[in-house]
């Protein structure tokens, strides 16, 4: 096992305005697309990656002002993710989470955002932290706050990363225990190297274990306030992002990366095919089924940003705390995946042999996304009936936490 290696925060000046850290992304995408390859082979985004991420103020974007962010919002969060997964779909969903997981973190009490971010003259929001909501810790209440440990796989950034939010169920004197996640510090949690997949391979989600570590109460969040949009942290933060339920974008970490790396596909394709002749001589680009199929992927692509845009524009609306909503949400993230990789699909397909060469990013994206897919969260199965149980009026299911 092995500690989180520690990036230094360095001393900059954040983006002025969201066009100013586009260009400065835009401009980290040919060393991204270069690195790729060696962040396959490694199982993880190389160091100098996360720290490019922090250094141009990614873990800014949904990170509260008075800590230091630019609170540059959630349609901001999914244009950043959309132009890196372009270059590449693991470096975009360790981007992705950079950026969300301090919104997470600003929904917890003052305490625990101070904590990682500091307090006074010592304000810093470059930090990484990680995150994973599946409920396995063992959870002790002691004075004070709470012993936890545990050995939970599949935390994406870990490497990278020098704070991480753990899932668990919390005990309570009446009734089931409470989902609650629980903010642990570097020093509290080591690095199992267990990642070893074949699509994202680059995101380094190895298991984070943590042995009796002390958590104060201050330091924990109920994931049933998260999914009301009735978080402490969001009470202070009156942003209206820091008080959106929890369902209108808890898919969106994942499908943002999945788009960008499909319209990377896309145009890979495109002007690879644009000049491609083949064995009988013919200019490739003049075959009515390669345009039909292009036409097909592209528009799967749209549809797919419509509803994910969608589900940002309806958090904002005053009345986003609605059950019907926040099930359409639910069910148009889960659509959106379907459609990336139905697109996805028709691309590899029209790609022909030379798609599935291993130096090909086409065949790299078409990898990760349709591991990206297979996220519990976009679970078709599970969100689809749960819109489908809103409709005929039945209640929510009772093991449904999501929305």
């Amino acid at each position: 096992m092995s500690q989180t290696a520690v990036l230094t925060a360095q001393t900059i000046a954040p983006a002025a305005t969201l066009d100013d850290l586009m260009d400065d992304v835009r401009a980290l995408l040919p060393a991204i697309r270069a690195r790729a390859e060696k962040s396959e082979n490694e199982r993880s985004i190389p160091q100098e990656s996360a720290q490019e991420f922090l250094d141009i103020g990614l873990a800014r974007v949904l990170t509260p002002k008075r800590y230091g962010g630019t609170e540059f919002g959630l349609q901001a969060w999914v244009d950043i993710c959309v132009e890196i997964g372009k270059a590449d779909a693991a470096h975009a969903w360790c981007a992705s989470l950079m950026m969300h997981h301090p919104h997470y973190l600003a929904q917890f009490r003052d305490e625990a955002q101070a904590a990682v971010w500091g307090t006074g003259a010592n304000v810093s929001a470059d930090v990484a932290i990680a995150c994973t909501f599946t409920p396995t810790s063992r959870v002790e209440p002691v004075a004070g706050g709470y012993r936890v440990s545990c050995a939970i796989p599949y935390l994406s950034g870990i490497n990278h990363s020098s704070r991480v939010m753990i899932g668990g169920m919390l005990p309570t004197e009446a009734g089931p225990p409470d989902w609650t996640l629980f903010l642990v510090p570097g020093h509290e949690f080591t690095i199992k190297d267990t990642w070893h997949t074949m699509g994202m391979r680059g995101t380094g989600s190895n298991t984070v274990v943590v042995e009796n570590a002390f958590v104060p109460h201050e330091h924990t969040l109920r994931v049933d306030d998260m999914r009301e949009g009735t978080t402490p942290g969001g009470a202070l933060n009156q942003t209206p992002m820091f008080n959106v339920p929890w369902i209108y974008y808890a898919g969106m970490t994942f499908i943002a990366p999945m788009l960008g790396a499909a319209l990377g596909a896309l145009e890979t394709y495109r002007a690879w095919t644009a000049e491609r002749a083949s064995l009988f001589g013919a200019q490739v680009a003049q075959y009515t089924s390669i345009q039909v199929h292009l036409a097909r992927a592209a528009a799967n692509l749209d549809a797919a940003e419509l509803l994910m845009r969608r589900c940002i524009t309806d958090a904002e609306r005053p009345d986003a705390r609605r059950t019907d909503l926040r099930s359409r949400a639910y069910r148009d993230q889960s659509r959106a995946s379907e459609l990336i990789v139905e697109a996805m699909d028709m691309i590899m397909k029209i790609s022909g042999a030379a798609g599935f060469a291993s130096a090909s990013s086409i065949q790299r994206a078409w990898r990760d996304v349709h591991f990206a897919a297979s996220h519990v969260a976009l679970n078709p199965e599970v969100s689809f009936a749960a819109w489908g149980r809103e409709q005929f009026g039945l209640p929510r299911e009772p093991r449904q936490n999501m929305y």
